[in-house]
Protein backbone atom coordinates (compact mmCIF):
# COMPACT_ATOMS: atom_id res chain seq x y z
CA UNK A 1 0.00 0.00 0.00
CA UNK A 2 1.52 3.03 -1.06
CA UNK A 3 0.98 5.75 1.96
CA UNK A 4 2.12 9.15 -0.11
CA UNK A 5 -0.64 11.30 -0.46
CA UNK A 6 -1.23 13.75 -3.45
CA UNK A 7 0.44 11.04 -6.13
CA UNK A 8 -2.45 11.59 -8.77
CA UNK A 9 -1.96 15.47 -8.51
CA UNK A 10 -0.80 17.08 -11.27
CA UNK A 11 2.65 18.78 -11.28
CA UNK A 12 2.80 22.03 -9.52
CA UNK A 13 3.34 24.80 -12.30
CA UNK A 14 3.97 28.30 -11.30
CA UNK A 15 2.26 29.55 -14.76
CA UNK A 16 -1.14 28.82 -13.68
CA UNK A 17 -3.56 30.51 -11.03
CA UNK A 18 -6.87 31.28 -10.23
CA UNK A 19 -8.29 33.61 -12.91
CA UNK A 20 -10.98 35.77 -10.84
CA UNK A 21 -14.11 37.80 -12.80
CA UNK A 22 -16.81 40.04 -11.37
CA UNK A 23 -19.63 40.52 -13.86
CA UNK A 24 -22.39 43.05 -13.11
CA UNK A 25 -25.29 42.17 -15.68
CA UNK A 26 -28.70 43.00 -16.51
CA UNK A 27 -30.95 41.19 -14.27
CA UNK A 28 -32.54 38.80 -16.71
CA UNK A 29 -33.67 35.01 -16.54
CA UNK A 30 -30.63 33.56 -18.58
CA UNK A 31 -28.38 35.86 -17.26
CA UNK A 32 -26.32 33.08 -15.17
CA UNK A 33 -26.50 30.32 -18.05
CA UNK A 34 -25.30 32.81 -20.42
CA UNK A 35 -22.61 34.13 -18.24
CA UNK A 36 -21.31 30.98 -17.41
CA UNK A 37 -21.49 29.81 -21.30
CA UNK A 38 -18.17 30.65 -22.27
CA UNK A 39 -16.50 27.80 -19.46
CA UNK A 40 -18.92 25.42 -20.55
CA UNK A 41 -18.19 25.96 -24.20
CA UNK A 42 -14.45 24.96 -22.98
CA UNK A 43 -15.35 22.58 -21.00
CA UNK A 44 -14.36 24.31 -17.74
CA UNK A 45 -16.00 23.86 -14.27
CA UNK A 46 -15.63 26.83 -12.19
CA UNK A 47 -14.16 26.27 -8.49
CA UNK A 48 -16.58 29.27 -7.50
CA UNK A 49 -19.79 30.99 -8.54
CA UNK A 50 -21.61 33.37 -6.73
CA UNK A 51 -24.37 35.56 -7.80
CA UNK A 52 -26.82 38.13 -6.23
CA UNK A 53 -29.14 40.35 -7.41
CA UNK A 54 -28.16 44.41 -7.05
CA UNK A 55 -29.31 47.66 -7.53
CA UNK A 56 -31.89 50.16 -6.24
CA UNK A 57 -34.63 47.60 -7.80
CA UNK A 58 -32.69 44.43 -8.11
CA UNK A 59 -32.01 44.99 -12.42
CA UNK A 60 -28.41 43.91 -12.16
CA UNK A 61 -27.23 40.99 -11.24
CA UNK A 62 -23.72 40.32 -9.68
CA UNK A 63 -22.03 37.45 -10.36
CA UNK A 64 -18.26 36.26 -8.89
CA UNK A 65 -16.44 33.41 -10.76
CA UNK A 66 -13.14 31.61 -9.73
CA UNK A 67 -11.52 29.51 -12.22
CA UNK A 68 -8.65 27.47 -10.52
CA UNK A 69 -5.91 26.07 -12.51
CA UNK A 70 -6.57 28.53 -15.32
CA UNK A 71 -3.95 29.84 -17.96
CA UNK A 72 -3.23 33.63 -19.31
CA UNK A 73 -4.35 32.86 -22.71
CA UNK A 74 -7.99 31.12 -20.90
CA UNK A 75 -8.37 33.90 -18.40
CA UNK A 76 -8.20 36.57 -21.50
CA UNK A 77 -10.30 34.28 -23.96
CA UNK A 78 -12.84 33.89 -21.38
CA UNK A 79 -12.95 37.55 -19.99
CA UNK A 80 -13.29 38.70 -23.90
CA UNK A 81 -16.06 36.58 -24.37
CA UNK A 82 -18.10 37.31 -21.36
CA UNK A 83 -17.62 40.88 -22.23
CA UNK A 84 -19.04 40.35 -25.87
CA UNK A 85 -22.38 38.96 -23.70
CA UNK A 86 -25.77 41.27 -24.68
CA UNK A 87 -26.63 41.27 -21.14
CA UNK A 88 -23.44 41.96 -19.40
CA UNK A 89 -22.29 45.65 -18.46
CA UNK A 90 -19.05 45.25 -16.70
CA UNK A 91 -16.36 42.71 -16.31
CA UNK A 92 -13.36 43.21 -14.11
CA UNK A 93 -10.90 40.50 -13.79
CA UNK A 94 -8.12 39.68 -11.31
CA UNK A 95 -5.74 36.45 -10.62
CA UNK A 96 -4.53 35.08 -7.31
CA UNK A 97 -1.35 32.86 -7.18
CA UNK A 98 -0.06 30.49 -4.78
CA UNK A 99 1.70 32.63 -2.43
CA UNK A 100 5.08 30.25 -3.22
CA UNK A 101 4.77 31.69 -6.54
CA UNK A 102 5.08 35.22 -5.34
CA UNK A 103 8.28 34.55 -3.29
Amino acid sequence: MNSSFGDDLPPHNSKLFTACFSVVAENNPNALSRILGPLTKRGLSPSHVYAKRTGAAGEDLQVDIHLADADADTARRLAIDIRGLWLVRIVLTSDKHCQADIA
